[in-house]
């Protein structure tokens, strides 16, 4: 199992966990894991590998797009990066080149995509709203949390289970040690009641929603995740700092998946695993022995196999166990480097990994301007979904942003935003379509996004009466789809590139997807 072949298994798992999350297209979902499964039973090569890429992304951009998540616009912008990898690597002048060779090349591109992931989605909570206890996309956030911690799994808290499953885990890590310098059962178990017994003391002591340090508290975590993501997004460019980033980056991501965000959390796994240096990536590559089968597959299958299982229930709407399930299986992966980063001295040392390679052309590293430009759209005026603005509660519509560094909108350059139908009367019900629908009612939105939904309205045989306001002017109709001014017939080139969320009818900007 090469590098290159585990970084391709993760990769490919995480773009199956995306369409299981809702499992919207059942075929295409039930063919791409079959295709995963086969290509993994009879050789992962950069062929193969880009037979799966070539599959997933035509299904992407031919249904999908644009009206996919942020993650999404991440995964088909990697998925064409490796793509165009792959082929360079495959050129006849560069015949001896190994798929480690490849994935040599293309790591340093992936790492700078994955820092300008985080450094922008931190830009865009720079804002008033997102710094606000009773708006921000935090305190969303810690209610879902603190739903799920507070539940009960047959009779027992969630929240003392995990304890016990992260105390279990690091009692397990101080027994991995080896005989040379073992620790001792008493320090193990002492292990294991300090983690408990502080998730419970968190637990007892946790402010209540509705209290005053709730809201301090939600502050804090909503200046700690704009300092993880921008801070430490450009931290991880140094290889030193890399380590306790990437630590941190982790413990955060396996958080999020307990309230559903699964399919993000394989894609950043896949991501991260670039900044992985040999001495920690190469044990993650070698073969684990299964007892009850009396053989030995690669830890990275045994990964693949879990993760299809919390896909499965994903779709079964159990996200708390497709959480478990998932981050089961990354401690199955990644046991081997936690193992080493716990022996005693002296273990392999962590040198990082820096964002260049001799294999990599110099053309490349201009690949990531692409998303670059993809996460300032919303301040030049462009679309202001799927570009790393979900739950960041950013506003740039209008003359004026809530964002507290470009809240005069200087970068603005197109008009779309401000080219809006308002909504005065409309059956949400009836009007309900698309992947992520919200609630038409009493807000505004783009024509160019309107547009689209009488485009979708009208192939779908549905008929929507609304009464609306464009330019001043109020409009009534009984069916949008069929209005003789409004009827649209194809997709202009603006339908088929930009996504635009509602715009809520004037105050604060309160959290939404």
């Amino acid at each position: 199992m090469t590098r290159f072949a585990t970084f391709a298994t993760l990769y490919m798992t995480a773009l199956i966990l995306e369409l299981a999350e809702k499992w919207r297209f059942p075929l295409f979902t039930g063919a791409l894991v079959l295709l995963v499964a086969l290509v993994l039973a009879f050789g992962l090569t950069r062929r193969t590998f880009a037979i799966v890429l070539a599959f997933s992304t035509a299904q992407t951009l031919l249904v999908q797009f644009p009206d996919v998540a942020n993650h999404v616009n991440v995964e088909t912008y990697c998925s064409v990066v490796l793509l165009v990898a792959i082929a360079y690597s495959l050129f006849p002048m560069r015949r001896q080149w190994t798929d480690d060779d490849c994935f040599e090349m293309v790591r340093p591109v992936l790492q700078a995509s994955l820092i300008l992931v985080y450094a922008l989605a931190g830009f865009d909570k720079l804002n008033t709203d997102f710094l606000d206890p009773q708006l921000s996309c935090v305190a969303d956030l810690v209610g879902d949390l603190g739903g799920v911690v507070k539940g009960t799994t047959f009779g027992a808290s969630n929240g003392l289970v995990f304890a016990a499953a992260v105390g279990a885990v690091v009692a397990a890590l101080l027994s991995s040690r080896g005989r040379s310098r073992p620790i001792g059962l008493a320090v193990r178990a002492a292990a294991f009641v300090v983690v408990v017994a502080a998730a419970a003391l968190a637990m007892r002591f946790a402010p209540s929603a509705s209290s005053a340090a709730m809201a301090f508290v939600i502050l804090g975590m909503a200046v700690i995740v704009i300092l993880w993501e921008l801070v430490g997004g450009l931290l991880l460019l140094l290889p030193r700092a890399q380590a306790p980033v990437l630590a941190f980056c982790w413990m955060m991501h396996t958080t999020l998946s307990l309230i559903g965000f699964v399919d993000f959390e394989a894609l950043a796994l896949s991501l991260l695993f670039t900044f992985l240096p040999a001495e920690y990536l190469d044990p993650m590559t070698r073969r684990l022995r299964l007892p009850v089968l009396g053989r030995s597959i690669p830890r990275a299958h045994v990964y693949f196999a879990i993760s299809v299982l919390a896909g499965v229930s994903s779709g079964l709407h159990r996200r708390l166990v497709a959480a478990v399930l998932f981050n089961a299986a990354v401690l199955v992966l990644s046991w081997p480097m936690l193992r080493a980063l716990m022996a005693p001295a002296p273990r392999p040392r962590w040198r990082g990994v820096g964002l260049s390679s001799r294999l990599t052309p110099t053309w490349l590293y201009a690949v990531p301007v692409v998303l670059l430009l993809h996460g300032l759209t919303s301040y030049s005026g462009l679309r202001t979904a799927g570009n790393f603005s979900m739950f960041r509660n950013l506003r740039t519509e209008g003359p004026s942003s809530n964002h507290l560094l470009l809240s005069g909108n200087p970068l603005k350059r197109w008009s779309y935003q401000e080219d809006v139908v308002r909504f005065t009367a409309i059956d949400d019900g009836a009007a309900a379509i698309g992947y992520n629908y919200q609630p038409l009612a009493g807000q505004a939105l783009p024509v160019v996004e309107f547009r689209k939904l009488i485009y979708a309205w009208g192939s779908a045989g549905r008929v929507v009466p609304m009464a609306f306001e464009y330019r001043g002017e109020p409009h009534t109709t009984a069916d949008i789809a069929r209005d003789p001014v409004w009827r649209t017939t194809a997709r202009s080139w603006e339908m088929r590139l930009m996504d635009f969320r509602v715009i809520q009818p004037g105050g604060p900007n309160r959290c939404r997807w």
